[in-house]
């Protein structure tokens, strides 16, 4: 293990693990009698981001039951609140996903990343149970508007109809489409993969001349090579999955805006906004990846624009929509929206910023609560992402930090070294794969 800033070390051995009790709750029914004083939310991922426990946790001290179905080495499994731990297996992931809608009966399910996005939506196209197409309406979307939230395009035109600031967009389906943009836009502009997330799918394109190139290696089949890799080194088997299938992304041109990241996290519940949070970016994982320091910010058009898309598309559950602010007017400009949960919808910043309050509240048919925000600090500091990157950054001690310290299994897990550096026969095998693919 690396070594750790001397504040982090002294405050994770004095740190007293005690979790927070929850508030009672008042045992209340929905008008067909189903008991909703504790509402069962499943959480349901195919990656491994620590903003899913966190998602975890807040919507338990909220007073929810929680599950988990994810991979085996998820770190959300350390923790002992869950109720339920699933296996989300990457050879058969449908079968397993429904298998578990089945078994458990949740009051909503919350994507986590926008593979288990297309496989709900995929869930409802071919299941059989009218209850399990019920439950993933009810926790995502009316069906009829799946299409248009896993296209980025889609998206972006619903919003403007709605009347939402927004980048010129065009969806690219051959090599001509990149002609026609090109012939009308000038670089800088940026194409982006459908389906992708923390950046990958990004590419900010500088010199049009080289759009064509980009469009081809960004389309092309997924990656034999890359799927094995990230299923030895990574312990994530899910791309073994696209490589089988052959699969392709969908792509998308977008005008470039001149100015930093933001976004805002809600949750809503049948086109209403029930709460949101809004940050800009003050450090990200890469240029176009997502943040690892961020700024709590008011911003009345992001919100009013999360709004409008939320109503126009009937959107439930835990949603992040993507900006940027630019820099010469501070307009803020919708570019994307993640289907799913985000880092951002974890925070409880009180009354109309607790996003776990007020959707348990929802379920439950109770009154939301006004909880103790976990901050009064503009800036926060996710855990472990800028302590991996630069353990000696200053604001980890000095804004708020977001370790997880009444959870101590959670954080030793999330201190630990990533999968391919822990073991000596990963080291050398990602050694000798850079060597050759160097």
């Amino acid at each position: 293990m690396r070594d750790l800033p001397a504040q982090f070390t002294a405050d994770f051995t004095a740190r007293a693990f005690v979790p927070e009790a929850a508030a009672s709750v008042e045992d209340r029914a929905l008008p067909d009698g189903k008991p909703t004083g504790e509402p069962h939310i499943l959480l349901a991922t195919t990656g491994q981001l620590p903003s899913t426990a966190r998602l975890a946790i807040e919507l338990h001290d909220a007073g929810a039951r929680v599950s988990l179905i994810g991979p085996n080495n998820h770190p959300a499994k350390a923790l002992s609140l869950l109720s339920d731990r699933l296996i989300y297996r990457a050879m058969a992931p449908r079968l397993t996903l429904e298998r578990a809608l089945l078994r458990l009966r949740p009051d909503m399910v919350i994507p986590c990343d926008e593979r288990t996005v297309r496989d709900l939506h995929a869930i409802w196209r071919d299941t059989r149970h009218a209850s399990v197409k019920r439950l993933i309406e009810g926790s995502t979307a009316p069906g009829e508007n799946f299409a248009t939230i896993t296209s980025r395009a889609a998206l972006l035109a619903v919003a403007e109809r709605q009347g939402v600031r927004v980048p010129t967009s065009m969806p690219l389906r051959t090599i001509g489409d990149v002609d026609r943009w090109t012939a009308g836009y000038a670089a800088p502009f940026v194409l982006k993969a459908d389906g992708s997330w923390a950046g990958f799918g990004v590419r900010i394109i500088s010199d049009g001349s080289a759009a064509k190139d980009a469009f081809v290696q960004m389309t092309r089949r997924s990656s034999g090579r890359l799927a094995v890799r990230e299923s030895l080194l990574e312990g994530n088997h899910f791309g073994i999955r696209s490589w089988l299938r052959r699969e392709r992304p969908a792509m998308s041109a977008q005008s470039y805006v001149d100015g930093w990241p933001a976004n805002i996290g809600v949750a809503c519940w049948q086109g209403q906004v029930l709460a949101a949070v809004c940050a800009e970016s003050v450090a990200t994982s890469s240029a176009t990846g997502p943040s690892t320091v961020a700024r709590i910010i008011h911003n009345t058009e992001m919100i009013d624009a999360a709004k409008r898309v939320v109503r126009a598309l009937g959107l439930s559950g835990m949603i992040g929509f993507d900006f940027m602010i630019e820099a010469a007017t501070g307009a803020a400009y919708l570019i994307e929206m993640n289907p799913r949960n985000t880092p951002i919808c974890a925070l409880r910043l009180g009354a109309g910023r607790d996003l776990a309050e007020a959707m348990v509240a929802m379920l439950a048919a109770r009154p939301v609560r006004e909880r103790p925000p976990c901050t009064n600090k503009d800036i926060v500091v996710f855990f472990p992402d800028t302590w991996r990157e630069d353990p000696a950054n200053h604001l980890m001690n000095t804004e708020y930090h977001d370790v997880p310290w009444q959870h101590r299994d959670l954080v030793r897990l999330l201190m630990k070294p990533e999968r391919r550096e822990r073991y000596w026969a990963l080291r050398v095998l990602r050694r000798a794969w850079l060597k050759m693919n160097g």
